[in-house]
């Protein structure tokens, strides 16, 4: 029964410890995330500065994974290039510490029962009544008395002497004693952490069973090597379906864990003897440990950061040598999106920058159309089946390309967003709509002209002219409207200029082609498909004042 009771408030204090860490970090990003996102994609051009940048992120939102996560969305989304997130990566692996340094000093050192109560009751009764920013802070407060509440239940568990003896047994095959069992215990923490996917709570278990005399201090440090390693899961799984320099960038992660292993193993007597000079009391003080402990973790990390700097590029190269481009094979289906991970919908704001960018993405796609359709109107008499193919083909993905958005969007909708979030998210919804009408449209137009020939109607030069430069007109509409996505800026003056142009001129050329039929210059049959094309064209348009809207926010 013992071992029931125990196991139960070990386990149940773990769940409590990660809960509290989650809600902290949500609860941190929610106060300070729009702001640190803005910094981490701002202050990057140098891997120095991309360093201190991930210590800065990382000590603000309390966790190495939620930063590495970001940096492998930012790297997706195109806003850091595979350098510039390694630097930020590295500062990352410092940043975490912190969360051992309070563990070490507040954890083991006061009674942090009394500090759990009074922050779990003001941070659970005032976020009843709270709202916003002030409901976050008190989401801190409650978070922090979570993870003091978790810690001191699995502290208690372990404090009997039956309950001590007991655990010493099960982890008696826990023992780095040499290389080899060094090795092994390193496993064992990347695999703990691998599973539990949070360090931080990995190391509050190493900790609770060095300060109760379970493991030695050599034990203790290996299995914070190995949690240094298992933490990279985390990015790494978020960087499935990423685009490859965003697995790259979460590889390096891993790649420079691993490399940080080495060394110290290399060198581990040294370093052991070099941690136990710096940190204040003996090493083989069960009461000092988790101050060497917390010592080890931050000089680990410090040292490996400094190390690996200058060799940002080679590390580049070793991660994309592990993640190579992928090569061009015939019959196989191209990827959908260039930016877009649905597993962006847990941070919308990277989420709707993604889908703003493969919307432009969409928007290039049209324009090829266009010009596609341009070909077939200089070139009537040119063979046009491989033409004719490539419009089909772009439409399809056009189409593909929507489907999936409105997936995405839908997904990122059923979250938590703010209102200029639900609002912008529902702007996405009628662009991807819109463009999905413009493709069908330049679709419309392909048929048209291959009526056009198959039934041997011909266009007057004068008239193919006039097509041609309507076609002009609506795509630097379009140009203009794809390349102001990402802005979000106030674009309807311009955009209504745009409209105003073209309209007159679809008027003009509608007066012109019944003159020409009414003088019989032109065959009633070909002049119909000329007023059609005009009616798509001038669709297209209205199709792009709607976009215009809805960049500018009045949609």
């Amino acid at each position: 029964m013992n071992t029931v009771s125990m196991a139960i408030n070990v386990f149940g204090g773990l769940a409590f410890f990660i809960m509290g860490m989650t809600l902290m970090s949500d609860a941190l990003q929610k106060v300070a995330g729009e702001r640190m996102r803005l910094f981490l994609s701002k202050v990057t051009g140098h891997p120095v500065l991309g360093l201190l940048t991930g210590v800065a992120v990382t000590g603000v939102i309390q966790s190495s994974s939620a930063t590495t996560v970001m940096v492998v969305s930012f790297v997706n989304a195109g806003l850091l290039d595979l350098m510039q997130a390694i630097g930020v990566i590295l500062g990352a692996n410092i940043g975490t510490t912190i969360t051992a340094w309070i563990v070490s000093l507040i954890g083991f050192k006061m009674n942090i029962a009394a500090l759990a109560l009074p922050a779990l009751s003001i941070g659970f009764f005032g976020s009843l009544v709270s709202r916003d920013k002030k409901k976050a802070l008190l989401d801190i407060m409650l978070g922090f008395g979570l993870l003091f509440f978790g810690l001191n239940f699995m502290k208690e568990a372990l404090s009997t002497p039956e309950n001590l003896e007991m655990v010493k047994g099960w982890m008696g095959w826990i023992n780095a004693d040499g290389p080899l069992s060094r090795l092994w215990v390193v496993a064992v923490g990347s695999l703990v952490t691998m599973v539990i996917q949070s360090s931080s709570a990995t190391m509050a278990i190493t900790l609770i069973l060095a300060f109760q005399g379970v493991i030695h201090h050599e034990t203790a440090f290996a299995l914070i090597l190995g949690e240094n390693i298992g933490t990279t899961i985390t990015a790494n799984i978020a960087a499935l379906g990423a685009s490859v320099t965003a697995r790259r960038a979460a590889r390096s992660h891993f790649l420079f864990n691993v490399f940080g292993v080495m060394w110290v193993f290399a060198v581990w007597p040294f370093w052991v003897q070099f941690i136990d000079l710096l940190a204040p009391g003996p090493l083989t003080s069960r009461a000092d440990l988790p101050v060497h402990m917390s010592v080890f973790h931050t000089l680990f990390n410090v040292f490996n950061a400094l190390l690996f700097l200058p060799f940002v590029k080679q590390l580049a190269r070793a991660a994309t040598w592990m993640v190579p481009d992928k090569p061009a094979s015939a019959g196989r289906e191209e990827p959908i999106f260039e930016f877009i991970n649905f597993r962006q919908v847990q941070v919308p704001e990277l989420a709707i920058l993604a889908a703003r960018k493969d919307l432009q993405v969409m928007g290039g796609e049209i324009q090829r159309m266009l010009g596609q359709i341009d070909e077939l109107i200089r070139n009537p008499d040119a063979p046009r089946g491989q033409v004719v193919a490539e419009i089909s083909r772009i439409e399809e993905r056009v189409d593909r390309m929507a489907d999936g958005m409105v997936e995405y969007l839908v997904r990122l909708s059923q979250g938590t967003l703010s209102y200029e979030e639900a609002h912008e998210v529902a702007a996405l919804l009628h662009t991807t709509a819109d463009y999905e009408r413009i493709g069908d449209h330049c679709e419309l137009l392909m048929k048209l002209l291959r009526r056009k020939h198959e039934k041997k109607h011909e266009f007057s030069e004068e008239a193919r002219e006039e097509i041609l430069d309507l076609s002009r007109r609506v795509q630097e509409f379009l140009s203009f409207t794809t390349g102001s996505i990402l802005t979000r800026r106030d674009i309807l003056k311009t955009a209504f200029g745009h409209e105003d142009a073209i309209n007159e001129t679809c008027k003009i050329l509608r007066r012109r082609n019944i003159e020409r039929m009414s003088d019989n210059t032109c065959m009633i049959e070909g002049g119909l498909i000329f007023i059609n094309m005009i009616s798509s064209f001038e669709k297209i348009a209205d199709h792009n004042v709607n976009i215009s809207e809805e960049i500018s926010g009045v949609r």
